[in-house]
C-alpha cells in the first residue's frame, strides 16, 4: 500500500533536524501511526471490541479490561451497526494485542462503561468483513482446572427447571489471576422450553470469584434458542485479579412440557483470562440429565441421613447401603474432584444395596450420587491405593 507524502504528518517532511528526546519520538511515532491508520479508513464497528469481524461473548472480556478508561470521542458517533472512523487522537491505553482502547468505546462518548456493554448485547451476533475465529486453549482435565457442570437433581419432570451448578477449578487445580471467563454451552432444543427465559444464569455472591459492591462480577448471557447455543461471559471490572476455585453460579434451564428421555449440556469454547487477556488452559465438561414422565415437578432436597457409604478411605470398591430395607436405589453416578462424570447406571433390581468398582481410578476425592425412590443422597469419599 502506497502513502502519498501529503497524507503523512509534517514531522516526516522536516526530517527531525533538531535533537528530540527518545520518549517524545516514541509518542510522536504512536500519533503518526494512528493518524495514518485513521486516514486510511480504519473503523470501529460498535460492539466488536476485539475487531475480529463478529460481536460475541469474547468482546465482553475486552470490555472488562478497558472498563473505566477515557479518551477522545468519535465524531458523529452512533451505536447502529455501521463502520465509523476512529477518533483522530488515539486513547492513552491499548490492549496487549496492540488494539487501542478506542475500540471498546462502543457508543463513542469518550468513556468505557456499562452503556458500552449494552451495545454488545444490542449488536450481538452481527458481522462485518472477514470474520477471524477466536482462539481457545482446551485444557486437560487430568492436569488443568475444569469448568464443570453438575446437578443434585439431574432426573426431573417435564416442565421442571434443571439447575446446573457451575464451578471452576478445584482444591487440586486452583485458578490463579482470574479476571474474565467466556464459554459456550450447547443443548438439545427438543428438550428445552421455547420461551424467552428458558435459559438463565445466576451468579453466587461473595465467592472467590465475585465479591460485593465494585468487586461483584458482571454476567453476560445470550441464548440462541433456535440453534441450542448459549454464549456466556462472567467478568470482573475493577482491575483486580483474583485467585481461587469452586462454585460460582448456576445455569437454570426450563424443560419442555412434553418430552422424555436423556440429553446433555456440553460446555465448549472456553476462554479464561487474566487482566492482560492472557489465556489459561481450562478443561470443558458436560452434564447428562434425564426427563422422566413418572416424576412430578416437585424437587426433593438432598437427604442428609439414612445411608452408609463405606469404607472411607476406599481401595477397589465402595459399598452403598440404604438403612431402610424398603427404600430402593434407582440410579447411581460417580464424579471426580473436578465434577467430571466417571460412571452412571440405572438400578432396576429393587435393592437397597449396591457396589461401585473404583479400582481403575487414581487416588483422590470422589463423589457419589445415589438416587432412590424417596430422594437423593450425595456422599464424598477418598480413594487410596494399597
Amino acid at each position: 500500500m502506497y502513502l502519498s507524502r501529503s497524507i503523512l504528518p509534517s514531522i516526516f517532511v522536516s526530517e527531525l533536524q533538531t535533537t528530540v528526546p527518545l520518549r517524545n519520538i516514541i509518542s510522536i511515532t504512536i500519533i503518526i501511526l494512528w493518524q495514518c491508520t485513521t486516514a486510511l479508513g480504519q473503523q470501529v464497528w460498535p460492539g466488536d471490541i476485539n475487531n475480529n469481524g463478529i460481536v460475541n461473548n469474547i468482546d465482553v472480556l475486552y470490555w472488562a479490561v478497558a472498563n473505566g478508561s477515557e479518551g477522545a470521542e468519535r465524531t458523529d458517533a452512533t451505536t447502529e451497526w455501521v463502520g465509523q472512523n476512529l477518533p483522530t487522537t488515539p486513547w492513552g491505553e491499548s490492549f496487549p494485542d496492540g488494539l487501542n482502547f478506542a475500540y471498546a468505546d462502543c457508543n463513542g462518548d469518550g468513556v468505557v462503561d456499562d452503556a458500552d456493554k449494552k451495545v454488545i448485547e444490542d449488536n450481538f451476533g452481527k458481522v462485518h468483513g472477514i470474520v477471524m475465529p477466536d482462539n481457545f486453549l482446551t485444557g486437560d482435565p487430568e492436569q488443568d482446572p475444569t469448568l464443570a457442570l453438575s446437578s443434585d437433581m439431574p432426573v426431573l419432570a417435564p416442565g421442571a427447571t434443571l439447575k446446573a451448578d457451575l464451578s471452576l477449578g478445584s482444591q487440586l487445580d486452583t485458578v490463579f489471576g482470574f479476571y474474565g471467563l467466556a464459554f459456550t454451552a450447547t443443548y438439545d432444543t427438543n428438550f428445552v422450553a421455547d420461551r424467552g427465559n428458558s435459559v438463565t444464569l445466576d451468579i453466587l455472591e461473595d465467592t472467590w470469584m465475585s465479591g460485593m459492591g465494585v468487586e461483584k462480577v458482571i454476567k453476560f448471557i445470550k441464548n440462541d434458542r433456535k440453534n441450542g447455543i448459549v454464549q456466556i461471559a462472567v467478568v470482573r471490572k475493577d482491575g483486580n485479579e483474583v485467585t481461587g476455585f469452586g462454585e460460582v453460579g448456576s445455569l437454570n434451564i426450563v424443560m419442555e412440557d412434553i418430552v422424555v428421555g436423556k440429553s446433555d449440556i456440553v460446555v465448549t469454547d472456553i476462554k479464561t483470562t487474566n487482566y492482560n487477556l492472557l489465556d489459561f488452559q481450562v478443561a470443558p465438561s458436560d452434564l447428562r440429565y434425564e426427563v422422566d414422565t413418572t416424576l412430578t415437578p416437585v424437587i426433593q432436597p438432598i437427604k442428609t441421613s439414612g445411608i452408609n457409604v463405606y469404607p472411607n478411605p476406599a481401595f477397589d470398591q465402595i459399598n452403598i447401603e440404604l438403612e431402610d430395607a424398603q427404600e430402593n436405589i434407582r440410579h447411581l453416578e460417580l464424579f471426580d474432584v473436578n465434577g467430571r462424570l466417571l460412571q452412571e447406571r440405572d438400578v432396576t433390581t429393587g435393592t437397597n444395596q449396591e457396589k461401585i468398582n473404583i479400582s481403575q481410578y487414581p487416588s483422590g476425592i470422589y463423589t457419589v450420587k445415589i438416587f432412590s425412590d424417596r430422594g437423593l443422597y450425595v456422599r464424598s469419599f477418598v480413594r487410596k491405593h494399597y
